[in-house]
């Protein structure tokens, strides 16, 4: 098992871009190509982890307000306590993953309660995708409004689009079954998915990022598909931040823009 982590907090110069990589997986993190034109707590409240494992690919992201402290929460919660598990554990059922991701999200959740403070309430977006090609299975779940897209040979889709509601991690105490309707899910059959793509909504925010965030997924995937495999990811993640940057840059108009990127062997 191996992964790539980034905190914001590790990225706060304008412009700059954070990158690690490792065998099938990738992430990149920016503060942003511009000054963010709202109020913020953090100059960069992002978090991303990308890993691959012998049993599957996992990539999942974190978009904090408030505070940086809970994406980092978020994103550790997954790392430390479940990635293991997820990548190289053993084979479940659909329904059996379903619950695994369910409880994850309420472990998450009262993760990030438990550290708030009258002085830290941050809260959280939170998207993960897990692809376990054992069992056949594609597993996602998504909580606010960053992004998941799966690629295959033929193209890139994005999965798990944002409601008009939009929760977040750190809100309110979750049962499992207030989790269900609060978070979106999906568990499905992995057909000819190589690759895993998350990003947090700094590739997309109005008036900040890029007009068509599939189309620039789209693209940086296509271009990374010519590359060694042991480059491929890197330059998809890096490609994804690239554009985010330049699109705050050109808008005068800044957000905090995180990718992570798995590639599964095939």
């Amino acid at each position: 098992m191996s992964g790539a982590t980034l905190f914001g907090r590790s990225q706060l110069e304008i412009g700059a871009i954070g990158e690690q990589s490792g065998d099938g997986f990738a992430v990149a993190l920016s503060r942003g190509g511009a000054n963010k034109p709202y109020a913020y707590t953090d100059p960069d409240e992002d978090a991303v982890l990308a890993a691959r494992g012998a049993r599957g690919a996992l990539v999942a992201v974190a978009d904090g307000h408030w505070g940086v402290r809970a994406a980092e929460i978020a994103i550790e919660v997954v790392r430390d306590a479940h990635l293991a598990d997820f990548i190289d554990g053993p084979e479940r059922s659909a329904d059996r993953w379903y619950q695994v991701v369910l409880h994850l999200l309420v472990t998450a959740n009262d993760a990030i309660l438990k550290a708030q403070t009258d002085e830290m309430r941050a809260r959280t977006t939170f998207s993960l995708a897990l692809a376990r090609p054992d069992e056949k299975l594609l597993v996602a779940t998504s909580v606010g409004d960053s992004h998941l897209f799966v690629g295959t040979p033929a193209g890139v889709r994005e999965i798990l689009q944002k409601s008009r509601k939009i929760s977040v991690l750190g809100h309110e105490k979750w049962t499992p079954s207030q989790a269900e309707r609060r978070a979106r899910f999906d568990v499905c059959p992995l057909d000819d998915v190589d690759v895993l793509v998350a990003a947090s909504d700094g590739l997309s925010e109005a008036g900040i990022g890029v007009e068509d965030p599939l189309a620039a997924v789209s693209e940086a995937i296509a271009a990374a598909r010519g590359a060694a495999p042991n480059a491929r990811t890197a330059l998809a993640a890096r490609a994804i931040a690239d554009t985010a940057v330049a699109a705050h840059a050109a808008k005068n108009a800044g957000d905090n823009v995180s990718a992570a990127v798995a590639w599964l062997e095939r």
